[in-house]
């Protein structure tokens, strides 16, 4: 069995066993996500939160985050990380202190449970297979983006089973960062994918670094794939210092 799938168990499990806390928060979720325009915005996404702070506390995760000083006031920013594992981006909700949406790979937005989170938060599910659909979902983030809406994404596009060197940021996520004019916020995220280690049988520390920001003055002129390592360099020098 591969590390990945070996992670995959042993979170089913760590749910199943917190099936009282967790998943009776299911019905209200799936209630919330077919009825938005029932409730204010802000109901449905600290509901979200509630969901992310109950399954990080059921897997044991504590988080040491670090840098937040260096999150802009304005909002609009194009949060960048680095992906190590599946809770990569309830690890930035929770740690994150405003509003995030996310851009989530379309078979990702519809699978249960992930499907009534997305409905519920600003969201861009991208198609790698479907180019036409790949260019609106871009056109549709910068247009977010300059509406003032964060966005997280992960450059990488997935991730392996050894999270010390991270693979290529895709030039093409950066688009439509470059179109609206948006301030980039990398993040490092790490060790992450260590939290499955003993099974969530004891606490265990994810860092989360929040770098000094991009702005546009600091990226004009460059080319997207030029941005794209740039940002990963930034972030691979933190995980080189601290990743396990």
């Amino acid at each position: 069995m591969g590390v990945r799938n070996k992670h995959t168990r042993v979170l089913i499990n760590i749910l199943k066993d917190n099936i009282g806390n967790i998943f009776k928060m299911y019905p209200r979720l799936v209630h919330l996500a077919k009825n938005p325009d029932k409730y204010p915005f802000d109901v449905r996404y600290n509901y979200i939160l509630q969901i992310v702070s109950a399954v990080l506390k059921a897997c044991n995760v504590e988080l040491d985050v670090q840098g937040l000083e260096n999150i802009p006031e304005d909002d609009g920013l194009f949060v960048c990380a680095n992906h190590q594992d599946k809770l990569d981006a309830l690890v930035l909700w929770e740690s994150f202190p405003r509003t995030l949406g996310v851009v989530i790979d379309g078979s990702a937005s519809q699978r249960h449970f992930a499907r009534e989170m997305f409905n519920m938060i600003p969201a861009i599910a991208m198609f790698k297979d479907d180019m036409r659909s790949m260019m609106k979902s871009i056109e549709n983030l910068s247009k977010e983006l300059a509406n003032k809406i964060n966005y997280l994404i992960f450059p990488e596009g997935k991730y392996e089973d050894d999270c010390k060197s991270l693979l290529p940021f895709s030039g093409g996520s950066f688009k439509a960062a470059v179109k609206a004019n948006s301030i980039i916020q990398p993040v490092a995220i790490v060790n992450c994918n260590h939290v499955y280690d003993e099974g969530f049988k004891k606490p265990f520390k994810v860092q989360v670094h929040y770098l000094k920001p991009i702005t546009p003055t600091e990226y004009k002129g460059m080319k997207t794939v030029e941005l794209a390592n740039m940002v990963q360099e930034k972030i691979q020098s933190i995980v080189s210092q601290f990743q396990i």
